[in-house]
């Protein structure tokens, strides 16, 4: 009786110490793929340093649009525009961004959404052209010119506006495709108040087209 109950309580000590075993390979396991995913970032941010792309509009040209007032004080715009943006990569490294959609407010309100196609910067490039689809569902531009509006440094009368939306982005060095990740973008752009007075002086001078 007394050896079968030495074989019951060693059992119970077998798999105590198989699930210690498991436990600490597991946490070595998990500390080498933090130990390397955390290298491998330093070796990024130390070596590669990276920067920046910068982004800058070349043209932008109204495909169609349509004004309508209310009341005969409030003028609403619906309109698609295209944008054309250079890009550049100052980096050592390529960035292959996905297709992805920007979201710009103007005071909180939601204004216009900008659909950007995907595309790859090359590492130290500057001359990438890139053209996106700009569309204006319905804007309260009375509400928008009667809005807060600053001066820059020119003195001239400039709308405040935010862009934001998620963007991700596959990074090449060399021959290394490295996994995509997301970059939440959050920016604040601004408008000169005489690109969006126009609106004014077309729809007193010329009649609406329809939207296409």
């Amino acid at each position: 009786m007394n050896h079968s109950g030495c074989l019951h309580f060693r059992q119970p000590l077998k798999q105590e110490r198989f699930l210690r075993s498991c436990c600490f390979f597991l946490s070595v396991y998990l500390l080498i793929i933090v130990s390397t995913v955390g290298l491998g970032g330093l070796l990024v941010v130390f070596v590669l340093k990276p920067q920046k792309p910068v982004f800058s509009i070349q043209t932008v040209r109204l495909d169609a649009y349509q004004l309508n007032v209310y009341s005969n004080t409030t003028l609403f715009v619906s309109a698609v525009a295209s944008m054309v943006l250079n890009a550049s990569n100052p980096n050592k490294i390529g960035l292959r961004y996905s297709p992805s959609r920007l979201q710009l407010y103007s005071e909180g309100l939601p204004m216009a959404v900008i659909r950007v196609p995907g595309f790859f910067q090359p590492a130290h490039s500057n001359n990438v052209s890139l053209t996106t689809r700009v569309l204006i569902p319905c804007v309260n531009v009375t509400q928008i010119l009667g809005g807060a509006w600053l001066q820059d440094q020119q003195g001239h009368n400039i709308v405040p506006m935010k862009l934001s939306g998620d963007i991700r982005v596959n990074l090449h060095f060399t021959h290394i495709t490295l996994p995509k990740i997301k970059v939440a973008l959050d920016c604040d752009i601004s408008f000169e108040y005489k690109e969006l007075a126009f609106l004014n002086e077309a729809y007193i001078k010329k009649p609406p087209k329809d939207l296409l």
